[in-house]
């Protein structure tokens, strides 16, 4: 599964942004099925009329848009979003979040936006009969870093601005699939063999029939010990051999096996749990990745519910091996890991609401082929 693509289209009224969204939308459609084109006008049906027309409602509406557009790219679609929305905020955020990301601002000369009035804005507001008109007594902040200045004066056709549209190299982003090469042999090498000894710890706190998220399950192992001790399992990783081997095999149980991104995935986090449990995983990804699950757990999660944490603590005998690619983060052996201060990380969780029920960092919680490091192990409730 890849991400979907973002086309911002962005430009004051009358600037084109619907007439250029729309050719654009049906020129991707000759070749692919998965695309959406998201209308201004469309979306203020979509997120209700309830704002007005202000900045502060302005702003709020943008960020709505940006919000709506992700869920849908990271669900594989390609969404061609046309909206004024011209705040710096918006885009930072669009671009942060949207790995293939194409903003494209409509460049028009105030005068000629005047004499096009397609909507009767600009009449209106001359008139006297309406205000707060971006770009006139609304203040906007243009684009500073597009991907794509397009001057739609009418100078050039709507095809050939189309065509330059579609030149861009667009990055198609797949990061979920962290060292998915490393794990899938790894895998192939391995037995499911028996659950992990924090599974083992915890399986006297686990209620039968309740739901558990399992973030980065690999071979399975612990997920099939949930599913043994009466839960309802769902668990997800990247490895995408073992997964479908796995989804074969147990596909008539109570355990769905899912091959997707586990820090972001708007599906997974769509749903409510009992418990998350995490090991391994915190520390296969990076900071900002960290933090975004963490606020996503703590949405997914049920009152009283409780999530647990194992990982890799600064003090394991592997940290500074390797290349170093970030802070407390290296690349050794194969694949990525970065290490985990356990104050910070209760730090983090006790700031974004959970409530810290035991929080221990000791050796003999992951021994493995001879080696036994300290290992952080966090029980938090929600």
């Amino acid at each position: 599964m890849k991400k979907g693509i973002l086309y911002w289209i962005t430009g004051l009224s009358g600037s084109g942004k619907t007439t250029i969204g729309n050719r654009l939308y049906y020129e991707l459609r000759q070749e692919k099925e998965n695309v959406v084109l998201l209308d201004g006008d469309v979306l203020k049906n979509i997120v209700g009329r309830d704002l007005g027309y202000t900045e502060i409602d302005r702003r709020k509406r943008a960020v709505q848009y940006a919000r709506i557009c992700k869920v849908l790219t990271d669900q594989g679609i390609i969404v061609i979003c046309c909206t004024i929305a011209m705040y710096d905020e918006v885009r930072e955020w669009n671009r942060k979040n949207n790995k293939s990301y194409v903003e494209i601002f409509l460049d028009v000369p105030m005068d000629v936006l005047i004499k096009r009035d397609q909507k009767g804005i600009y009449s209106q507001y001359e008139n006297g009969k309406i205000k707060n008109v971006a770009g006139i007594d609304i203040q906007v902040e243009f684009p500073k870093s597009s991907d794509l200045i397009l001057k739609n004066d009418g100078s050039r056709s709507i095809r050939e601005c189309v065509a330059e549209i579609l030149k861009i190299p667009v990055e198609i982003s797949e990061d979920y699939k962290r060292d998915t090469d490393y794990w899938n042999e790894y895998y192939r090498k391995t037995d499911i063999g028996e659950p992990s000894l924090f599974a083992q710890e915890i399986g006297d706190m686990l209620i039968p029939a309740k739901n558990i998220l399992e973030l980065g399950c690999g071979n399975g192992r612990d997920s099939i010990y949930f599913l043994k001790l009466g839960l309802n399992v769902t668990a997800i990783d990247s490895s995408d051999g073992v997964i479908t081997q796995l989804k074969k095999k147990y596909e008539e149980n109570n355990i769905y096996f899912i091959c997707d991104d586990f820090v972001s995935s708007s599906a997974i986090f769509s749903g409510q749990y009992d418990y998350v449990y995490s090991r391994f995983t915190l520390h296969a990804i990076n900071e900002e990745q960290e933090i975004e699950v963490l606020h996503n757990v703590y949405k997914v999660l049920k009152k009283n519910g409780l999530f647990f944490i194992e990982v890799r603590s600064i003090n394991d005998e592997l940290y500074g091996k390797g290349e170093k690619v970030g802070e407390n983060s290296y690349i050794f052996n194969g694949h990525f890991r970065r290490f985990i201060k356990m104050k910070d990380l209760v730090n983090k969780m006790k700031t974004i609401g959970f409530e810290i029920v035991s929080a221990l960092e000791k050796r003999g919680f992951a021994p493995y082929q001879g080696s036994n490091p300290p290992i952080i192990r966090i029980i938090a409730k929600r």
